[in-house]
Parts: C-alpha cells; structure tokens; sequence
C-alpha cells in the first residue's frame, strides 16, 4: 500500500540535506565566519519546514560541537545560528506567513544589505564593524532561505494538499466545480418547464367540476410544487452568479449583498437550525462592484470552515452563532468572521485545509488585501480585507 503524502513528505532528502548543512556549517563558523551566515539560510528554510524533534536534533548536535570544538564558543555567528534554529522550533506558521507576505521591494533590500555585509567581513573590518557585519548578513541570510523555501513550497502544490486524501481531495473538488457550470445550465431548462406545465396544471384545476374540498388539495399540491421550484431556480442562481461580479444595478453590490450570497451558498453545509449567522457592522452598505464575487469567494471558504466548528468529530452537533462583522478602515473593507457558543464564548473549530488557504490568500492579494486565518481559540477566526475602491 501506498504510503500517505505526509509521510513521503517527511522522508524528502532535501530536508535532511538542510539539516545536514546547518550541522556542518555551524560548526565551522568559529574558523570561517562566512560558513555561518551560509547556515543561516539553511536554518530560515527550516521555519517554512518546521519538524520539532529533527529541530532539537540540530540543537543537540551544535550544543555537542560547542563542547568539543575550540574557539567555537568565539563566534557571533554561531550563535546567532542557534538563535534562529531555536525559534524555528518555536515561532508559529501564522506568524511567519504573516512575515513572508511583506513588500517584494523587501527581497532586494534583504540581498543588497546581506550582500553588501558579506562583503564588508571578507575585507576584515574593525572588530566592532565585522559584528555589526555579521549581525545584519545572518539577519538577512535567514530571511531569504525562509523566503525561498516557501517560494519553492507554494509552487510544489503536493506540499500544500498534506492531509489525510492528499491531491486527490483538491483535484476532486476543482473538476467538479468546472463540471457542475455545465450542470447547472442543463437543469435550468427542465426547471423551467416544470414550472409552465405547473402553472396550467393550476389553470386546468380551477376550470374542473369537481368537489372544493378535492380542489383545495390538488390546488396546495401545486402551490407546493411552484414553491420548491422556486427554491430550486434560486439555489440555481446562486450557484451561476458564484464569484462573478455581474448585476443589472451596480449599486447593488455591496459587502453586504456579497456575504449573504455567501451565506446562501453554503446554507446547505449547515445540517441543523441551532446555528445563527448575523451581520453587523458599518462596512455592509459600502459598494463593491469590482470586487463583489472575490469576497463572496472568500467568505464562502470563511464560511465552510466555521460551519464544521458546529459538528464533532464523533457526529454530533453543537448551537452557536457566526458573526460577521464588516468595517471601514481608511483603505481597506475588514470582515472579521467569530464562532460562538451559545453562551458567547468563542468556539475552537477545525483547520482550514493548507490548498485552500494558501488560494484564498492569492485571492486575497490580488484584490489589494490579505486573507489571515487565526488559529487557537480566541475569537475572531478569521479576518478578511478588501483594498477600498474609493481609495
């Protein structure tokens, strides 16, 4: 049988590789101070690949050549490396993507100082320069080994699909999102035929002899056949207008409008009456024409995470509320999404799935804003934001 993804993930050479050369040449940093900034790329890469116990492995291992080695205790840039390899045991992956997701212009600015720096210590500066040097190389290295490690990550989307069916889940979900388009167009005609040959099923009701009593219910067997077609034309319509931007009155996009479309999506993920959802907030009437279908997107994804807070893993369920608060700040439109229990304390929920996360976030980006998802258990969970579009 095959191994899961997760597992062959774990087994990948390059990550011992890494690990390998934060050994090597951290310990080499007491001869050769270079050596040490070169391990602290190796050691930024390790905050995107975190794994605590190969981590404390890493430590145990500069801690035994600090021991053994001479002059090894010398080296600003070993510690500086044992530093950064201790936080990489410590540093949640929130903060880091919050951290990874600053200026591009911040990239360049990290090479030139890191390059200028590396520099500055081959020519052998004063003793208080070199550790400034040093200080800023190491600083500098580490921020762009994480960076490229996490440039390669999102490109491998085996990385982003860990989890218990692997690609197989995302790849499902996105053929059938394409073949549903195509369903949803086929449907609308037998629909509508449904309805006409309703519509004078009624009108030949009413022209029978018959008893009023038979009419009355043969005419509620219509008005209920009329009712769910109509629910149907709507679910229908939700479902064809999902993510676009389109409308006969611009007007009529606003965030408020964009969430309950949102909320009409995904009503039928909540299987019981016990859980609420209500908007607030002074952000709701602003108008959002261009970017109306990116937020209904994103809080549908907002959405379906905070619905399964509601259902256990052993089945059962569990009453609340989602709140989703919309606001004005002076560039951006923020929706906070809460989870509450009944009695107002804040609902811990299940994890948004990495490839979801990592597509909302590029969503997110591309409408001027950012997507952060808030793990733990305090309220919110999480906090959209939309660039304004009067700014």
């Amino acid at each position: 049988m095959a191994r899961p993804l997760a597992a062959q993930a774990s087994l990948r050479p390059y990550v011992w590789a890494l690990l390998f050369c934060i050994l090597v040449l951290g310990l080499s940093a007491g001869r050769l101070p270079l050596a040490g900034i070169a391990a602290s790329a190796a050691a930024g890469a390790m905050f995107v690949f975190p794994s605590r116990l190969r981590v404390l492995g890493v430590l145990a291992g500069l801690a035994i050549g600090l021991a053994v080695i001479p002059g090894l205790s010398d080296s600003l840039g070993f510690w500086l490396l044992l530093g950064q390899v201790g936080l990489a045991a410590v540093v949640p992956p929130r903060v880091l993507g919050a951290l990874l997701h600053l200026p591009r212009w911040t990239w360049a600015l990290a090479l030139a100082i890191g390059g200028a720096a590396m520099g500055a210590i081959a020519f052998g500066p004063p003793a208080l320069f070199l550790n400034a040097a040093i200080i800023l190389a190491s600083l500098c290295s580490c921020y762009l080994g994480a960076g490229l490690a996490r440039h390669l990550a999102m490109n491998d989307a085996r990385l982003l699909a860990w989890g218990e069916d692997g690609l197989v889940a995302v790849t499902r979900d996105l053929l059938l999102g394409r073949i549903t388009s195509g369903m949803l167009h086929d449907m609308a005609q037998p629909l509508n035929v449904i309805s006409m040959a309703n519509g004078n099923m009624g009108y030949i009701i009413d022209q029978l002899t018959i008893a009023e009593e038979e009419r009355r219910n043969l005419q509620e067997r219509v008005t209920r056949i009329s009712a769910h077609t109509q629910n149907a034309a709507g679910i229908l319509s939700v479902f064809r207008w999902f993510g676009r931007d389109g409308s006969d009155d611009l007007r009529d996009l606003t965030v408020r409008t964009a969430l309950e479309r949102a909320i009409a999506a995904t009503r039928s993920n909540v299987r019981h009456h016990d859980v609420a959802v209500e908007l607030q907030g002074n952000g709701l009437d602003y108008a959002l024409p261009d970017r109306h279908g990116t937020l209904e997107m994103i809080a549908v994804a907002a959405l379906l995470c905070s619905f399964a807070s509601f259902i256990s893993a052993d089945g059962r369920k569990h009453g609340g509320k989602v709140l989703l608060a919309a606001r004005l700040s002076p560039a951006h439109v923020v929706i906070s999404v809460e989870c509450t229990r009944p009695d107002g304390t804040a609902m811990p929920g299940p994890k948004m799935d990495r490839a979801t996360l990592w597509l909302v976030e590029q969503v997110a980006r591309e409408a001027s804003g950012d997507f952060r998802y808030l793990a733990g258990k305090q309220a919110p969970r999480f906090v959209m934001r939309l660039g304004r579009e009067d700014v």
